[in-house]
């Protein structure tokens, strides 16, 4: 996972390189994945480190509308329900949506706000006494964000974010009936509190 997170970067590095005009920010992400859903809690127990780039590109030049992409990585380990066998859990969330940036009465800083969708690729495995059972699975939901950038010497930035992702992913019936504790379909919702630093070309 860390040289496809490598390879994205330098492909976001790429596919911003005809924008230099207008306003683009390059950031590393890593935040604390809060789940809101119960059943996720109860497997998994409390959240976990989720990080990834995201780019942002102004849209138009001296406009405060800009697009945003992402890919984040999570993963974590927790007991099935019932039969309290050991399972893992591997998201891959992308995102692509708008952002609209508000000056703080300063080039130091701006407030931003967001929405957009977000695809997640969500793998399990379910460890029992003689078989383990995975399944793999596209789900697709929407993020929120908020957040504040603090502009730095040397075009570098912080950024200050709060995200909310609310995706439901239905898994196979199959595997459900096979395996008791795997739900058909999994709340991968949740809240996400982190930084990113980055540089703004």
């Amino acid at each position: 996972m860390l040289k496809l997170s490598h390879s994205l970067t330098a492909l976001l590095l790429y596919l911003s390189a005809p924008l230099f005009g207008r306003d683009v920010l390059l950031e590393f992400k890593a935040a604390y994945f809060l789940p809101t859903n119960s059943v996720f809690k109860e497997i998994y127990h409390h959240g976990s480190a989720v990080y990834g780039p995201e780019l942002t590109v102004q849209l138009c030049n001296n406009k405060n509308w800009y697009g945003f992409l992402s890919i984040d990585y999570f993963q974590k380990k927790g007991l099935s329900v019932g039969l309290s066998d050991p399972t893992k859990v591997s998201l891959l969330p992308l995102g692509v949506g708008l952002k609209y940036f508000v000056p703080l009465g300063s080039d130091r800083a701006d407030f931003y706000f967001g929405l957009g969708f977000q695809p997640v690729w969500v793998h399990t495995k379910d460890y029992q006494l003689d078989a383990t059972v995975t399944q793999s699975k596209w789900g697709f939901g929407g993020i929120a964000k908020v957040g504040s950038c603090v502009y730095l010497p040397h075009n570098f930035f912080i950024d200050f974010f709060i995200d909310y992702s609310f995706v439901k992913v239905g898994l196979n019936n199959d595997a459900a009936v096979t395996v008791p504790s795997i739900p058909t379909k999994a709340n991968v919702s949740g809240a996400l509190f982190g930084a990113g630093i980055g540089y703004r070309f």
